[in-house]
């Protein structure tokens, strides 16, 4: 049996489009695809299969989707470039970009349309799971939540990290980022008592950790860097940041010498950077005390650095 293509690109009039419309749109994702306007249509899907959720992450030109009614699930939708609407039964929706909304694709008919050229994520959820953990799911269906609150944003940036790297994980793994995503969902709907309890001590931390990891590779050649100004920018306390560390069996100055460490060791192997001299490579990767890079650097894989560029060139 021929798999469904994921995507298309091409005349929304012609039997090419409705074979796609029909094959996944309406078979595999129980969602029918109607473009919005004249010319060309183009949509890039791809999807992410957690434990727990499916992510859906597409981009293209603006559509409306309209539930077949067929799915007993939740949908978390958002979309950064583009405003949306439409109505979930007898509620309108209206959303601003970079805000989120939660669809309710069990109704026939329920249609959120992406009104400019841009991305549209979703992340549905189970409908029984969502419930027992924040009972009030259902009443934010259609009403729009800020993109611009705290445990949205976390929401959103772990959602991003999920879909990029759920095809690489290991099913352990697959499965905590999977809880972790959950956790997020229900504390940015409400969650309340024990089970918000259990999501803060899950899904907040592991999202919050990830963003601080990502943060401080954004800054690692910078002579800025520093737990406190961190803790500032990310609302916690610097020791909040290193017990976050400590559980995952590191401390803060030992992750952040190991990815400067790392980083270096790249950036000597690599060949367009075989001009620049040894202090040089050691400022990109964040050393500013020269001798203790070359200290540090040994230390860690047992060679200096020129021992290191000269290997990676007699590799070539």
């Amino acid at each position: 049996m021929t798999q469904p293509q994921l995507s298309f690109d091409g005349d929304p009039n012609g039997a090419a489009y409705e074979q796609w419309r029909e094959q996944f749109c309406r078979q595999v994702a129980n969602v029918d695809f109607v473009p919005v306007g004249e010319g060309r249509v183009h949509r890039t899907i791809a999807p992410a299969i957690l434990p727990r959720l499916r992510l859906s992450a597409s981009f293209g030109t603006p559509m409306s989707f309209v539930s077949l009614g067929t799915n007993d699930e939740l949908v978390i939708t958002m979309s950064p470039n583009s405003a949306l609407r439409g109505a979930m039964g007898k509620r309108p929706l209206e959303v601003a970009a970079g805000d989120i909304t939660i669809g309710d694709p069990s109704i026939k008919g329920a249609q959120i349309t992406q009104l400019a050229y841009g991305n549209f994520q979703t992340a549905l959820l189970p409908r029984k799971a969502l419930l027992r953990a924040c009972p009030n799911a259902e009443d934010l269906i259609a009403r729009s939540i800020s993109g611009a609150n705290p445990i949205t944003s976390m929401f959103l940036r772990y959602y991003d990290l999920a879909h990029a790297h759920a095809d690489k994980l290991a099913p352990a793994e697959l499965d905590a980022v999977s809880q972790h995503l959950f956790d997020l969902a229900v504390l940015m709907l409400g969650a309340r008592g024990d089970a918000a309890e259990e999501a803060q001590l899950r899904g907040l931390a592991a999202a919050r950790f990830e963003a601080l990891k990502s943060d401080i590779l954004a800054q690692l050649d910078s002579p800025a860097l520093s737990l406190s100004d961190l803790a500032a920018a990310h609302r916690i306390s610097p020791r909040s940041i290193q017990l976050l560390f400590e559980r995952a069996g590191i401390t803060y100055s030992g992750f952040v010498l190991e990815q400067r460490l790392l980083r270096a060791e790249r950036l000597l192997r690599n060949p367009a950077m075989r001009s620049r001299k040894i202090i040089e490579i050691a400022h990109l990767a964040g050393f500013h005390d020269v001798s203790y890079f070359h200290r540090a650097f040994r230390r860690r894989f047992g060679a200096t650095p020129d021992d290191v560029r000269k290997l990676a060139g007699e590799a070539e």
